[in-house]
């Protein structure tokens, strides 16, 4: 049997939007409204869950995210080929000042 919520689907909206406008945070908001962090934390994941669905992303958004990846992905390639480099530099310059 299903449990009834206490609190209407307006209240939550209410609550969720509250915390998701970044001025408060969620444990702020929860004990300004008396419900428990945790509560107001899974209504948050559902909410944007539920947002997600009604918003599928375009064509736009799915390109941008998968340049971000290939981004991110050279980005660490550069840095690990940088600290290599640096690495080598040193060894060099050991090499040609023995002091």
């Amino acid at each position: 049997m299903a449990r009834r919520s206490k609190y209407s689907p307006e209240f939550r909206d209410a609550a969720v939007k509250r915390a998701l406008t970044g001025t408060f945070t969620i444990k702020e908001v929860a004990k300004s409204l008396g419900i428990g962090y945790y509560v107001l934390r899974q209504w948050k994941a559902e909410f944007l869950k539920k947002a997600d669905q009604t918003n599928p992303p375009t064509d736009r958004q799915i390109k941008e995210t998968e340049e971000l990846r290939k981004l991110k992905k050279e980005n660490l390639k550069l840095k690990e080929e940088n600290a290599i480099l640096k690495k080598f530099a040193a060894m060099l310059s050991r090499e040609q000042n023995p002091d």
